[in-house]
């Protein structure tokens, strides 16, 4: 009996170290990786196809870590009708504002992103970029600027723009989501995107690891993160939401889902990633598929 007992924890212990793995990829001083990020997004009755290239280069790798430089290349979009092509505009401005940057990410010996080490040499591009990118956009579609005045729009784009934020999108999303994380099957872990709390779990099978993340708020939470929404996008409503509170929460939802299957590399690097997410917040609704693939 003594023998059966010893022989099925060994069993166990064998089944479970099977059941997780750590996710460390190889950092090489030179190792450059260029990935092509394919969307296509359903927004307002309109379908819009955008195309994201991205590099991610090592360097100073030592043993406590590395840095890892990534640089939006090149971005594309394929809409049909001008409406298509406003929405993709507007989309597209995040990432554009972006491009050409290289930010300079200071990660653990894992790769996992530890800060944003010449944050304020990109923000001051990231800046120059937007005033750009709205400019044009605003001459485009003066209709936009009548509703919305420029500094107003850019203020909104410029949140994106804060250091946390960006550091929580390098950490949480894309090639370099999964660095210094010990996933296992069932496992599950608490996010914050955009200022949403989520609960994701972790599945794994073979070569592939798959995420799900759904919003996980109370309503008393849900109630603080729609009037601090008012209060940093339209503060002269903000004491009117706030006394309407519940009857706002009456009339909207706020639903965010997420699914990712990642292929991994056999040096650690992720192969192709392949996403659906939606999402409902306070009457704006969102599609998004996305495949992310290595291009060399």
């Amino acid at each position: 009996m003594k023998k059966l007992i010893l022989t099925s924890a060994v069993l166990l212990m064998a089944l479970i170290a099977q059941a997780q793995t750590m996710i460390s990829p190889k950092l090489e001083n030179g190792f450059k990786a260029m990935y092509t990020e394919a969307n296509q997004i359903s927004v307002g009755g309109q379908e819009l196809k955008i195309n994201i290239d991205q590099e991610y280069a090592v360097s100073d790798v030592s043993a406590n870590g590395a840095v890892i430089t990534v640089t939006i290349t090149d971005t594309q979009m394929e809409g049909g009708s001008e409406d298509a092509n406003m929405a993709g505009q507007m989309l597209l401005i995040p990432v554009n504002m972006r491009k050409g940057v290289a930010f300079k990410l200071a990660t653990d010996a894992n790769g996992q992103v530890q800060k944003i080490m010449n944050y304020d040499e990109a923000k001051a591009a990231v800046t120059k970029n937007l005033e750009e990118l709205v400019g044009k956009m605003l001459a485009d579609n003066p209709e936009i600027g009548q509703m919305l005045p420029k500094d107003k729009l850019i203020e909104q784009f410029s949140n994106r723009i804060k250091e946390q934020t960006l550091l929580e999108d390098f950490k949480e999303s894309g090639v370099l989501a999964l660095n210094g994380k010990q996933v296992a099957n069932g496992a599950v872990e608490d996010i914050e995107k955009e200022g949403l709390q989520m609960k994701r779990m972790y599945f794994i099978a073979g070569q592939n690891i798959i995420t799900n993340a759904n919003v996980n708020m109370t309503k008393d939470q849900l109630k603080e993160f729609i009037i601090k929404q008012v209060e940093e996008q339209a503060p002269e409503q903000a004491e009117m939401i706030k006394k309407n509170i519940d009857m706002v929460m009456g009339q909207m939802k706020i639903e965010i889902s997420e699914k990712n299957t990642y292929t991994m590399n056999d040096n650690g690097w992720v192969k192709s990633i392949k996403g659906e997410a939606s999402q409902d917040i306070m009457g704006q609704s969102l599609k998004q598929s996305t495949v992310t693939t290595l291009k060399q």
